[in-house]
């Protein structure tokens, strides 16, 4: 039987949908197709049947391309301006050596001490762990001690948006949906574990969305999100150029994908009004002074790492490297599964929630393996 993991991120152009397929050696094999989204913007469902009928396409054509009943687990990734964050601290007392269940004990105390208002959480990274209140410990299993304390990282969605998408897919038989961040899906894809170790950002450009994260010991650590993306630069360029909106979009595609016009002097126009309105973007919402601020607070030796839509700007790497004045590069495939480098960009956040569907595929069966075996060692 197949082993293949569902992934799916709905961005505000587009939605992504990536198969992961595992083979029998172990090797990963990433099928993606994607269609024009239409019906939600900024977390809104503005068609329901529409959005409805749209992802029921897609679902129907991958159950019929790979030959499956129906798709039993779905992670799905959203990037919303809306999104919360918090950092919480939770505490438990241990009796002789900190087990499994110590560690989960204190991490519940951070979250139901949390005070969050028709939220729900989307993700939690346990950040520390202090054993007696003077020993910080990475990995407190095993260790010694009477009191254990921890903090941990929280991030949080509107529960009624998350609802009203998770009755769309329950509509469409699949009841088993995780959300997740899409900069945190595509962190799976675009950071490898050293430059997660030592410190590292990446900044998610979307098309409505620009969020930096901050990775440090292998944890996410910080994150904030600023309200600009792809969508503003196609308006400015509308205006700019005074063409419609669809005129623009498509003068900006072909421009990020190198296919420009035949006008020599055009096209220098408009790389320097792209090139001046990001710089706009950037400065206009602080985040040039924000990520002054995030590099005297945090090492990052690895720099910043571009994904998301927008980042397909030619030269974009280069004009936001002297702009922030810090080591950029575009993301690239850590994984090895794209066979087109202009993929990653593209998919990387509907790959990475494959990834975490495998991730939680796996650690179900771990749980249920562990009870078969605390039944049978307690029964014999």
């Amino acid at each position: 039987m197949r082993d293949l993991y569902f992934g799916l991120d709905l961005g505000h152009h587009e939605i992504k949908l990536s198969v992961l397929e595992e083979d029998n050696f172990g090797k990963f094999i990433i099928h993606n197709q994607s269609i024009k989204n239409e019906y939600l913007k900024g977390g809104e469902i503005l068609e329901i049947e529409s959005l409805v009928d749209l992802l029921e396409n897609l679902i129907y054509n991958t159950i019929n391309s790979f030959n499956i009943n129906k798709i039993n687990e779905l992670t799905v990734c959203l990037n919303l301006p809306n999104f919360q964050n918090y950092t919480q601290k939770g505490y438990t007392f241990i009796e002789n050596n900190v087990t499994k269940n110590d560690i989960t004990k204190a991490i519940n105390t951070a979250r139901t001490s949390l005070i969050i208002n028709n939220q729900e959480i989307l993700l939690e990274e346990s950040i520390k762990f202090i054993l007696d209140n003077n020993q910080e410990i990475r990995d407190p299993l095993g260790f010694a001690g009477r009191r254990l304390d921890v903090e941990v990282f929280f991030i949080s969605c509107q529960k009624n948006i998350l609802d009203k998408i998770r009755h769309i897919f329950n509509e469409l038989k699949i009841n088993n949906i995780k959300f997740c961040p899409s900069f945190y899906a595509a962190s799976k894809i675009c950071l490898n574990k050293k430059d997660k170790e030592i410190g590292v950002g990446i900044l998610d450009l979307g098309a409505e969305i620009t969020t930096l994260a901050i990775f440090q010991y292998g944890k996410l650590i910080h994150y904030k999100s600023f309200n600009f993306g792809g969508e503003n630069l196609t308006q400015d360029l509308a205006i700019y150029l005074k063409a419609d909106v669809e005129e623009a979009e498509k003068i900006k595609i072909d421009f990020f994908n190198n296919h420009l016009i035949k006008d020599k002097n055009k096209n220098i126009k408009i790389k320097k009004f792209i090139e001046k309105k990001i710089k706009d973007y950037f400065e206009r919402d602080n985040l040039k002074q924000y990520l002054k601020e995030i590099k005297s607070y945090y090492k990052l030796p690895s720099g910043i790492i571009l994904t998301g839509s927008f980042a397909k700007i030619i030269d974009l790497d280069n004009l936001l490297k002297n702009l922030f004045d810090i080591h950029l590069k575009l993301c690239k495939d850590e994984l090895k599964i794209f066979e087109k480098d202009e993929d990653i960009l593209k998919y990387s956040a509907s790959a990475g929630c494959a990834l975490i569907t495998r991730e939680n595929n796996y650690e179900s069966k771990n749980d249920w393996f562990k009870k078969i075996k605390d039944f049978f060692s307690f029964r014999y």
